[in-house]
């Protein structure tokens, strides 16, 4: 039985970053653009008050509500649609390994609608596992309320173990199904599952690894976010520090100066651009190398399509 290293599975987002710099920040572009157009679009459209809760009186301002709403969903599907194709130029990267390619493996083809099927379905399924789980944990849970209170206590304990476990046994194999469609080019649900076989617990032991890292780092870009915001606020002499006590006056203090923090914008979005597509990375670079661990076949992503 074929396995694999926890350890080079979660090293992997790493050096896909240091060997492809200019690619996760080209990810991070494309996965920031449709909402960054569509925040222009609606602060257009809207100004200030898109930013706070609409106070919705008669009939013009249900129909600008209504359209506010409309362009949200919009920009969600966009959204969505640019993750897609970043989630299958990821995995197509991973399998690469040192391989270059001219577009930053960015394609919009088989793959990717292989790619957004699948993970429809597996979103719908998930959903659908979810609502059995818990109506199972409910009916227990009737039956433990029966016990005595240390007994129930143990009881409730034992039923959330169980619960949270069957749940990241079945995501770390559910997590290899979109990049084994981009490895087989098809929809492979059976073979993404089958992959998995003896390795549930690794793969379980990868996602929460996954989870811990992604927190952390979440954490350290928060804190250098905000430095450098403050630091380039202050240099282009535009930053007032928010008030928590009256929010709006400081947007409103940000949109007299709209050339200054446009500016800041745009400085700001290089370094939120690759820390976006590190993230996209993280996520999902991690189960493209243990797909190309696991596989035996020798087929590869878009192998006649990469430069070396």
């Amino acid at each position: 039985m074929k396995t694999f290293d926890i350890t080079e599975a979660l090293a992997e987002p790493f050096r896909q970053a240091m060997r492809r710099p200019m690619a996760t920040l080209v990810w991070g572009l494309v996965s920031l653009l449709p909402s960054i157009g569509g925040i222009a679009l609606m602060f257009h459209l809207f100004g200030s008050e898109m930013f706070f809760e609409p106070d919705v009186q008669g009939v013009e301002d249900l129909q600008a509500f209504f359209q506010f709403q409309s362009w949200s969903m919009m920009v969600n599907l966009l959204e969505w649609l640019g993750s897609i194709v970043v989630i299958t130029a990821v995995t197509r990267a991973t399998f690469a390994v040192r391989r270059r390619d001219s577009a930053f493996f960015l394609r919009v083809g088989w793959d990717e609608l292989w790619v957004l099927v699948a993970s429809l379905v597996v979103a719908i399924v998930a959903v659908i596992a979810v609502l059995i789980l818990a109506a199972l944990a409910i009916g227990l849970g009737v039956a433990i309320w029966q016990l005595p209170e240390l007994a129930r206590g143990f009881g409730y304990l034992i039923l959330g173990v169980a619960v949270l476990l069957a749940i990241l046994l079945a995501a770390g194999r559910a997590y290899l199904i979109l990049p084994a469609c981009v490895w087989h080019h098809k929809l492979a649900f059976e073979e993404g599952w089958k992959l998995g076989r003896g390795n549930t617990w690794r793969l379980a032991g990868l996602l929460i690894m996954v989870g811990i890292v992604s927190l952390v780092m979440s954490l350290v870009l928060l804190v250098v976010g905000v430095i450098l915001l403050m630091i380039v606020g202050a240099v282009l002499g535009g930053w007032s520090a928010p008030a928590i006590d009256d929010p709006e006056a400081w947007f409103e203090n940000i949109f007299e100066q709209p050339m200054i923090w446009v500016t800041v914008g745009v400085i700001m979005l290089i370094p939120l651009a690759w820390a976006q597509g590190f993230f996209q990375l993280l996520g999902n670079a991690p189960f493209a190398h243990v797909v190309r661990e696991l596989s035996t076949d020798t087929d590869m992503a878009d192998s006649s399509s990469e430069s070396v």
